[in-house]
């Protein structure tokens, strides 16, 4: 009893849904593998494992690589088989395959020979008006080589006829041309003289001397005798006597007029 009141239906039938779609895709992916393993020649496969197991038969010994191949070789061919066998007259078929002593046999799939015996159209039964459209050239054949040897002999000896002088050139030796010189960067350092105590003294300067020399200049009020002379003396204010004798070091301006001759401008 305590089974069918935990019974679900629904869940029941989800699950059997799920089951049924698992098996579908399964079976649906098997499908596309066999039909991908049927599209391989068997015969090649074969042919393969052939050519390998007669170099053993033949007194040889296969290489690590060349057992892989055929062991890979051998479990591609069973699946194949198996394949083909699964699917059986939906499978494509194949001709004997193309072989080098003999020409391509029917319905092999690849590429056509030129010359080919299966040819499907002869001359015969191309129309008359399809005949007459010209087709394009095929690549010449190459030209022997003594005839090129021999046309560029003539070709030189042709150019050389018409140009002497680049021949004469030709024979000069080449100039010598002259080493390069080589640019030189010269660092060069002097000794940077500076006064700092003249530095400190414009640089460095407190804020409540810096307001009393604009006072001094007449910005933001007036700065009375006593602290003129004490800036003065400090070396923060510069007077008008400095000023005069600097000047009268200097000397007396010049009065010399100078005159210099310009060209007229051409209008």
């Amino acid at each position: 009893m305590a089974k069918e009141r935990n019974y679900n239906p629904v869940q029941a039938q989800r699950k059997a849904d799920k089951a049924k779609a698992i098996k579908k895709g399964k079976a649906e992916q098997q499908g596309r593998r066999n039909e991908k393993l049927a599209r391989k020649n068997p015969d090649r496969i074969q042919k393969q494992i052939d050519d390998l197991k007669k170099i053993t038969s033949s007194g040889g010994k296969l290489t690590r690589h060349e057992e892989q191949v055929l062991e890979g070789l051998e479990k591609e061919i069973r699946a194949v088989r198996k394949a083909r066998d699964t699917l059986g007259d939906n499978a494509p078929t194949f001709g004997r395959g193309f072989n080098r002593d003999r020409d391509s046999g029917a319905g092999v799939l690849g590429k056509r020979r030129r010359g080919s015996n299966d040819a499907t159209t002869s001359d015969e039964e191309v129309p008359d008006d399809i005949k007459s459209i010209p087709m394009p050239r095929d690549t010449p054949p190459p030209i022997p080589k003594d005839i090129m040897d021999k046309w560029w002999a003539e070709r030189r000896a042709r150019r050389a006829a018409e140009n002497p002088t680049r021949q004469d050139e030709g024979d000069r030796p080449p100039k010598k041309e002259a080493p390069a010189v080589e640019a030189k960067t010269v660092y060069e350092a002097k000794p940077i003289v500076r006064d700092l105590r003249k530095e400190a003294v414009s640089a460095f300067v407190p804020t409540a001397v810096k307001l009393k020399m604009n006072k001094g200049q007449g910005q933001g009020g007036l700065m009375e005798p006593e602290e003129a002379d004490r800036l003065e003396k400090e070396g923060y204010l510069k007077t008008g006597d400095n000023d005069a004798s600097r000047q009268a070091e200097r000397g007396p301006p010049s009065r010399h007029v100078t005159m210099e001759e310009v060209k007229d401008e051409e209008v």
